[in-house]
């Protein structure tokens, strides 16, 4: 019987954080990139803000958006399990639907992202860990933003995020693709 690491593939698509420092504004385009992208869960929240990812990756495996946030610098990106043998169509379908991200449904997007940010909020642990870039803004502040976050501030996000990205992998990587051949 195979392990988990024979049979599936993991592999992160990594690009810039979209802040450059800790600019209000940028810091809720990325919280409402990422909701657009699918950082909620697609069983509690499954419908427009499910992200473009999760509808990539389909049957195939699961995705999910993250960030790695410091108080100048940080990641952003996606990270994905995939059956090994559906591993290079499923990073290129990832990559795909980030190069070509349209923002539909902005307003649900950014509720979800408004509401993601009020649970962080409330729990104060969570919003430590996921916040550490806004220590110089409070919170409300950073809720506030995200109301004025347009679906172009989305995508041009977005372009930003996929200008120089990497590809990170482990397990059976056989069929992950090199990042210079997406």
């Amino acid at each position: 019987m195979l392990s988990n690491a024979q049979t599936f593939s993991h592999f992160s698509h990594l690009g810039r954080r979209i802040p450059e420092g800790c600019r209000h504004e940028a810091l809720a385009t990325q919280a409402v990139l990422l909701t657009a992208i699918g950082n909620s869960s697609p069983v509690k929240f499954s419908d427009a803000t499910s992200g473009v990812i999760g509808k990539a990756v389909g049957a195939n495996g699961s995705a999910s958006a993250f960030q790695a946030v410091h108080s100048d610098s940080g990641l952003a990106g996606v990270y994905v399990v995939s059956e090994a043998s559906s591993a290079a169509n499923t990073v290129s379908a990832v990559y795909g639907a980030l190069k070509s991200l349209k923002v539909e449904g902005i307003e649900a997007v950014k509720k979800q992202a408004y509401n993601n940010a009020l649970r962080a909020k409330a729990h104060s642990e969570n919003f430590a860990l996921e916040r550490t870039a806004q220590l110089f803004q409070s919170q409300e502040n950073f809720i506030d933003q995200i109301q004025a976050v347009s679906a172009s501030d989305i995508e041009a996000a977005a372009k930003k995020l996929t200008s120089k990205i990497s590809l990170a992998s482990y397990g059976n990587i056989a069929q992950v693709p090199y990042v210079d051949t997406l």
